[in-house]
């Protein structure tokens, strides 16, 4: 895909695997394995990188960023296997909730259909590090919310910035602000 080939990093590959790999055991419960949100930064981390790479490649090769190419191509990665899941976890609870739980599913998957299912289980709230207070199968959509939510905004940000400083350098200069700024708003926040 155009993605694959633009300044495609196998290396990195690995690194969203040992994250993943952090994910599914904090999931599964090994202590010695600490580190799922750890896992979720990082995975989100690199996401952000590669796609601001992207973009960056795009606005040098074509003079701008044309928007709707990417939101076409992120939506015939992601949505596919999105789709599926969301599809066979209503088809399992329509069989095995009852009809109380299988209203409440009803709602977690519009909502992650939708990309803000990060927002319905932060309404409804649930512990999510409780054991057994899973709040919905669909639960794990939280993150990939803020993915697409990221998705969304910051390539139209970007692009309207490119337009406007129409210099990389200055680009650049932005995003690493940008990025400092969030790191220093995380560590305030902790």
């Amino acid at each position: 895909t155009a993605d694959r080939d633009a300044g495609y990093r196998p290396h990195l590959d690995g690194v969203r695997a040992l994250a993943v790999v952090m994910v599914i055991a904090f999931h599964l419960g090994y202590e010695w394995i600490p580190g799922g949100f750890v896992g979720v930064d990082v995975f989100f981390v690199l996401s952000g990188y590669l796609i601001t790479g992207i973009l960056l490649a795009e606005a040098d090769r074509s003079g701008g960023i044309a928007l709707g190419r990417f939101y076409g191509r992120r939506a015939r990665r992601l949505l596919p296997a999105s789709i599926a899941v969301l599809l066979v976890v209503m088809a399992m609870g329509s069989w095995l909730f009852d009809a109380v739980q299988r209203e409440s599913l009803g709602r977690d998957a519009l909502w992650s259909a939708l990309y803000a299912a990060n927002w319905r289980f932060a309404t409804v709230g649930g512990d999510y590090f409780a054991p057994g207070d899973v709040p919905s199968p669909l639960v794990h959509y939280w993150s990939l919310a803020v993915e697409e939510q990221f998705y969304l905004v910051w390539p139209a940000a970007f692009a309207v910035a490119y337009r406007m400083l129409r210099s990389r350098t200055a680009l650049l200069g932005v995003v690493v602000a940008l990025g400092a700024a969030s790191a220093v708003a995380s560590v305030l926040a902790a």
